[in-house]
């Protein structure tokens, strides 16, 4: 609930209060026994009809105003108090005498305009309420010589005005403090809304360089395959009309590179295409019951050749022959490629790549390590980032657009597991995927793991050169 809700619960308070005296007054009044020497004239009796009306229409003024919308100006407050005191007044005149006790719910009606109006109305009240009490003691006793209640009453109108003075500097003095209080809250508050912003515009910034680099990364990746297959296309076009058996190995040689940078692009193509799937959630799992050990010992030894023409050694460990759970092959091939592809990539020759399958009943522990130069600390959170790369120039060692191992984490959450870095910088990198067990209707057979295993082995390591 806001200040404003606040406020004009007061006043609804203050407003069913007056209607409530207002009644209780009429009460009374018809509640008085009368003889033969005090019975109620034709005049008295309009006059309480009278107020009979104008206290309904003060309820029904309250009920349109209070419990809609109420969102009006002062001077309807001033309205309603203007109605309060005349009804009050005519209470006063209806009791017939000067010494009714009526008057003193005067002092309700200032304090309670001062505390809803300020010092300045509570005053103007009170000056009001002052000159209609002694204005009834004039009326009802102007025979006197000396009139006692005139003078009484002459102290109760300075009471008036001293409890609204009194009041009035208390709800001003209050009002500055509540006003003060504000101003300090909307201060903290834009400072904490500067905060944030000056937060979102870093972040901004921060996802903007992400992107530039990103597309110049892109670019390169793009513009580096495109140029080798066109210089290649030109010598082979050289040679296009020569028989010789050097210029024949020449132009397969050539064709074996452009084949390579082919692979590169579509390589690109695919993991382009892959994030665009995952951002939109068309991404889905083709999960098949196999051998996951089996998948992956299939895939290591695939690449071997590879990783012996860089002079890298790749070793492959498990504790059990066969481990039947539901997986997405295609999607696990993906991972432990990447993977390989990133460890040959990143260690030197005379290296090891070890590749471990564990079981532990529940899931299933893969493990990729290397020897290669690591990862530096500052770099472990933002690795499985899009876009992110340890070596960000231009003139890195290594190619890649930085969007593998985040596909490879992805990926990894899709089968609802979860990816482990341990690294350390000129040690090695290793990195653990943990799979849960789980059972799907379909069954993978091998031949269908092994089928076209080559072709993508050459797409996923297209950027891996060997010697």
């Amino acid at each position: 609930m806001n200040n404003n809700d606040k406020y004009n619960n007061i006043l609804a308070i203050i407003t069913f209060t007056k209607f409530a005296i207002l009644l209780f007054i009429l009460i009374l009044i018809f509640n008085i026994p009368y003889n033969k020497t005090n019975s109620i004239t034709r005049l008295q009796l309009n006059l309480a009809v009278f107020l009979i009306f104008l206290s309904l229409f003060y309820l029904l003024w309250w009920i349109i105003y209070f419990k809609n919308n109420f969102k009006k100006s002062k001077n309807l407050l001033v309205a309603e108090d203007i109605l309060f005191i005349f009804i009050l007044s005519l209470f006063i005149l209806l009791s017939g005498t000067y010494k009714s006790q009526y008057k003193y719910l005067f002092f309700f009606c200032i304090m309670t305009t001062t505390i809803s109006q300020g010092k300045s109305r509570g005053l103007i009240l009170s000056y009001i309420s002052s000159a209609i009490i002694l204005s009834i003691d004039l009326t009802f006793v102007s025979n006197l010589v000396v009139n006692t209640y005139f003078e009484n009453d002459l102290v109760l109108s300075v009471g008036f005005i001293i409890i609204a003075w009194i009041l009035g500097e208390h709800v001003t003095f209050e009002s500055n403090q509540v006003e003060l209080l504000e101003m300090e809250l909307q201060m903290l508050k834009l400072k904490e809304d500067a905060k944030t912003t000056i937060e979102l515009l870093n972040e901004t910034k921060e996802h903007n360089k992400f992107i530039t680099e990103f597309f110049c990364n892109i670019s390169h990746e793009l513009k580096t395959p495109l140029n080798v297959i066109f210089a290649s296309l030109q010598m082979m076009n050289m040679y296009n009309e020569s028989t010789e058996e050097k210029i024949i190995e020449k132009r397969r040689k050539y064709l074996q590179i452009m084949k390579k940078n082919s692979n590169r692009l579509i390589r690109l193509i695919n993991n382009l295409l892959d994030i665009t799937k995952l951002d939109s959630g068309f991404i889905t799992l083709h999960m098949e019951n196999g051998n996951i050990v089996y998948l992956i010992e299939d895939i290591t030894m695939s690449i071997i050749s590879i990783a012996e023409s860089k002079g890298i050694d790749i070793i492959f460990d498990t504790n059990v022959e066969e481990k039947l759970m539901a997986f997405d092959g295609d999607k696990i091939e993906r991972i432990i490629l990447n993977l390989l592809s990133n460890a040959l990539k990143f260690t030197d020759r005379g290296g090891k790549i070890y590749v471990t399958v564990l079981d532990k009943v529940d899931n299933v522990e893969i493990s990729v390590r290397d020897t290669g130069v690591g990862i530096p600390d500052d770099k472990k959170e933002i690795i499985f980032g899009r876009f992110m790369q340890v070596d960000k120039t231009l003139k890195r060692n290594n190619e890649g657009t930085g969007i593998g191992l985040s596909l490879v984490k992805s990926f990894v959450e899709l089968h609802e597991g979860k990816i482990i870095l341990k690294s350390e910088p000129n040690i090695g990198s290793e990195f653990i995927i943990i799979l849960p067990v789980k059972q799907a209707n379909n069954s993978l057979g091998a031949n269908e793991i092994k089928k076209d295993i080559t072709d993508r082995i050459n797409i996923e390591l297209s950027d891996i050169y060997t010697e």
